[in-house]
């Protein structure tokens, strides 16, 4: 017999009154679109469901974000919580049936552009939709070594400027060469989830990348339209797709034998290694923009059983 999946009760009446007044909007046209293709009224509770739970996540565990605004980074990170609630492969299909649906509704109204949840792979049976990674200080040193013998600059840059900023994958692609301040190794004004605008610091290391690839551009007479990452699609307003940087961070995660590796991996890997570092949580939550410690503690930093293994084995029961 399948194994059943556990049941997720995210849904709150008072919450749900207080969910993000666009993301309400939406979800009224999406009902009122429902009704008229004339879904079978299980199936139209079923997705009111799935959609109302994430929503209440969102006001939970994300500064109550719009679904306009939502990406993919954010949605992954839903997903990865319901895989460590205890959700099955068949469950967590079901409930990226849902979201996609919504999505498709939304660019087919042309309420937006891309929909966040085409860069995001379905799960297999068997297998986990996320796997989360945290890198170790081994891999970091792997990843540096294995990026220098591949020889994209670019390349380089991306991994240590999102492992060392710790910034989310929609801040990252984002990043103009305006906003940075080499000398004292920032990036400053960035939009960050809810309009929060914050500063990006970066390492020594990621700083001596920056000026190669400054140099590489200008060496071979490369327009970057002033965006810090390229690619031949963008342009003087559009900058390099999300989807693009997890394709990028899927490549560095083969070279160092974590193929499921994803962009948000770097935020939480590097909040990790400066936990285990001995940083205080306050400041590693200030590092990450976080408004308090509890999202910090909660999905960001691995816990270390190593200590209570200790604990139980210098007990003799």
């Amino acid at each position: 017999m399948a194994e059943r999946s556990k049941r997720i009760c995210l849904y709150d009446a008072e919450k749900a009154k207080k969910i993000n007044e666009e993301t309400l909007k939406m979800f009224q046209k999406y009902q009122i679109d429902m009704s008229i293709r004339g879904l079978s009224e299980n199936t139209v509770e079923q997705y009111k469901s799935d959609l109302m739970q994430w929503f209440i996540y969102m006001y939970n565990n994300q500064y109550n974000l719009s679904v306009l605004e939502a990406t993919d980074d954010e949605i992954e990170e839903y997903y990865f919580y319901r895989k460590q609630q205890g959700n099955n492969v068949n469950r967590q299909k079901r409930v990226m049936s849902s979201i996609s649906a919504f999505y498709k509704f939304l660019r087919k109204k042309k309420l937006i552009k891309e929909s966040p949840v085409e860069f995001i792979d379905r799960p297999k049976a068997g297998l986990p939709i996320i796997t989360q990674t945290y890198l170790t200080k081994e891999e970091v040193q792997l990843m540096r070594e294995k990026l220098e013998e591949y020889g994209d600059i670019q390349l380089q840059v991306y991994a240590f400027l999102s492992l060392t900023t710790m910034g989310r994958v929609n801040a990252i692609a984002h990043l103009r060469w305006e906003q940075m301040d080499l000398e004292n190794r920032i990036f400053e004004n960035v939009l960050e989830k809810e309009g929060k605008i914050v500063e990006f610091s970066f390492s020594e290391e990621t700083k001596c990348y920056i000026e190669k690839l400054l140099e590489y551009r200008k060496s071979n007479g490369i327009d970057d339209y002033g965006w810090v990452f390229v690619t031949p699609y963008i342009t003087p307003t559009e900058c390099v797709n999300n989807g693009t940087l997890n394709d990028w961070c899927k490549k560095i995660g083969s070279m160092i034998g974590q193929p499921t590796l994803h962009c948000h991996d770097f935020r939480h890997s590097y909040a990790n290694l400066m936990k285990r570092a001995g940083v205080s949580l306050e400041d590693v939550s200030t590092m990450l923009n976080h408004s308090g410690t509890d999202v910090t503690k909660k999905f960001y930093l691995k816990v270390d059983t190593s200590k209570v293994r200790k604990i139980k084995d210098s007990i003799t029961i």
